[in-house]
């Protein structure tokens, strides 16, 4: 019992390290366009130390990490650049409603940002893989595991409530909570889940910057 409460207490350290950190830094240092190499290097880092620590608990997916789990990140990275080009190069780029939202960097289509927000994701999946994988071990079905996440998630989201104050801080709510049922169910029912959970993560952002792209669009074709 005590090996698995240094575990939790670890994994408490970690999002504190990872996630408040990099909040807590210089803002023009954490700028995932222009500072996007310090950020990628910092979720990097604290992705790493994790993937080592916690060998002994996510050791089911080691097997995994094969050709075609490298085939599935290699093909979706591919389809991500592709959006990006496409919105850049179709598409009227809102500049006007973009300086409104330049703290929602999903929205502005910039290259760098791909980089950078991979290994946010990356850090933030290596932190649910392994609360997934520790709550089972501690006897917790997928339903239970699933309202622990709603509600972690939920609390863990309000500060986007506040910080966008608009549609967008509702949309990522409400993505969080849906994400705490499917992120759980992935992981332990599919034996590339854990791949599946990293996509599905990046495809939020990826699909819901293009739709704000192509509304912008029609607004600003029909003026």
């Amino acid at each position: 019992m005590e090996f698995e409460l240094q575990y939790f207490i670890s994994w408490v350290l970690f999002w504190t390290l990872g996630w408040l950190g990099i909040h807590f830094l210089p803002k023009e240092r954490t700028n995932y366009e222009k500072n996007y190499i310090f950020v990628s290097v910092y979720f990097l880092i604290i992705s790493v130390i994790m993937i080592f620590y916690y060998k002994d608990i996510i050791y089911e997916i080691y097997k995994y990490l094969n050709f075609f789990s490298f085939f599935l990140i290699v093909g979706f990275f591919v389809f991500n650049l592709l959006s990006y080009r496409f919105a850049n190069k179709y598409l009227i780029r809102p500049a006007e409603k973009l300086l409104k939202y330049a703290d929602i960097y999903y929205l502005h289509f910039d290259k760098r940002y791909i980089i950078s927000k991979s290994f946010d994701i990356l850090f933030q999946q290596i932190l649910i893989i392994v609360l997934v994988f520790l709550l089972r071990n501690n006897g917790l079905n997928l339903l239970w595991i699933s309202i622990l996440f709603a509600i972690m998630f939920g609390v863990g989201h309000i500060p986007a409530l506040r910080l966008h104050k608009s549609f967008f801080g509702i949309l990522i709510f409400t993505a969080s909570i849906l994400s705490s049922f499917l992120f759980p169910y992935l992981i332990l029912t599919y034996k590339y889940g854990f791949v599946y959970t990293y996509i599905a993560h990046w495809l939020f952002y990826t699909n819901t910057g293009i739709l704000f792209w192509i509304i912008e669009n029609i607004k600003i074709r029909q003026k």
